[in-house]
């Protein structure tokens, strides 16, 4: 077990044990008046003393809880496709996290080309683009800046706001919350204590709550996001099955097919853990793996450094995240080949399909900037 996959196994126990008491000792304070801080800004936009901007189009947020993937990004790509299908000109900004031009608003894609590079605009933003032609997407840390982008320059019928659940100068007709269905909220605590971005009453302000159960589901989880206070629809959701790719020239590759299914397998990503159980879920044989920091920018060094060790050990393939192949903008080793997984949602429930079908009657004049779970 890595030394991150350490911390994140204290972070989400349930139950004290091991080093907790001792890292709460030290940490608890600190999380307990990051807390307060956090619930004193969320008092402040609800009363009005912060501004929040407002646009004259229906706003989705699509975010979590806590920090670490659950699957904001496959959501966000399902949402704005199912948007598009029904004709609703759907743009999705992002903040655009690690890219050089995180703190200002930029065209990531105006839906027909790529403008920016995985450096530029962060690796999600990019992944959102090359999923989905036709639908514009911005990068921006200031999401006012970028939803004022996405109106004036493309017209947008629909904004969907990915990872902003907690981007409150923006307001929103409807807050989608993402859960780990396995984990929760983990020991219930606030950064850097346990894993909470903001206390767990927090979710109240949610439209609509997730539970993603892809690495399976424990039931106190529900318990926890009523105990929190949130009295809306919860649905859960899961990964559909991984579609394979060569890297080299987009062929499909079938697991259950392969002469030999021994990958070396790396991600850079918040949960690496459950991505590799993903791989060997879909039919491979996870001989080795590494894991790099979320977001890490791989250089060609990397890849090369992993080539040799797969080479040492006879693996015949390297296997990635399509989140972690956008990044890859120069020449890989040619073997062993590097095969590269698409992530998709299936299972997304009623609530969320309603959510889509009737998309206008969440767009209000005099709509609050939180979601109708607010005032509960």
């Amino acid at each position: 077990m890595t030394p991150r996959d350490r911390i994140t196994e204290i972070l989400y126990q349930r139950e004290p044990g091991g080093v907790w008491p001792f890292a709460a000792l030290l940490l608890a304070p600190i999380g307990w008046l990051y807390g307060v801080i956090m619930r004193l800004r969320a008092w402040g936009y609800r009363r009005g003393w912060f501004g929040a901007a407002r646009v004259d189009c229906p706003v989705i947020s699509v975010g979590n809880l806590t920090a670490g993937g659950v699957g904001k990004t496959p959501l966000t790509i399902y949402l704005a496709q199912a948007l598009q299908q029904r004709g609703r000109r759907p743009v999705v900004i992002s903040r655009g996290y690690r890219g050089r031009l995180e703190g200002q608003a930029a065209v990531v894609s105006d839906g027909r080309d790529i403008r920016l590079t995985a450096a530029d605009a962060g690796d999600e933003p990019v992944l959102i683009a090359r999923r989905l032609p036709g639908v514009p997407v911005i990068v921006g840390a200031r999401r006012p800046a970028a939803a004022k982008l996405a109106r004036e320059q493309f017209d947008a019928g629909v904004i969907i706001c990915d990872d902003a659940f907690s981007h409150l100068a923006l307001r929103r007709d409807c807050d989608i919350v993402l859960v780990h269905g396995r984990d929760g909220f983990g020991n219930g605590r606030v950064l850097p204590a346990g894993p909470l971005r903001e206390p767990a009453e927090a979710i109240r302000r949610a439209g609509l709550v997730a539970l993603n159960v892809t690495a399976g589901e424990d039931p106190r989880t529900e318990e926890e996001v009523r105990r929190a206070g949130y009295c809306g629809a919860i649905f859960r959701l899961r990964a559909g099955p991984l579609v394979w790719r060569h890297h080299a020239d987009g062929s499909p590759v079938d697991p259950s097919a392969a002469p030999d299914r021994r990958v070396l397998a790396f991600t850079a990503t918040a949960r690496p853990g459950d991505v590799f159980e993903s791989f060997a879920r879909s039919g491979w044989d996870v001989v080795a793996r590494q894991a790099f920091p979320d977001h890490y920018a791989y250089t060609p060094d990397d890849l090369a450094r992993l080539a040799q060790l797969a080479a040492a050990q006879a693996i015949c393939y390297l296997a990635t995240t399509e989140k972690d192949a956008v990044k890859f903008t120069f020449s890989l080793p040619r073997n062993p080949p590097l095969l590269v997984a698409a992530l998709t949602p299936e299972g997304v429930g009623a609530p969320l399909e309603q959510l889509v079908d009737r998309v206008e009657d969440f767009c209000w004049p005099d709509r609050p900037c939180f979601s109708t779970a607010t005032e509960r």
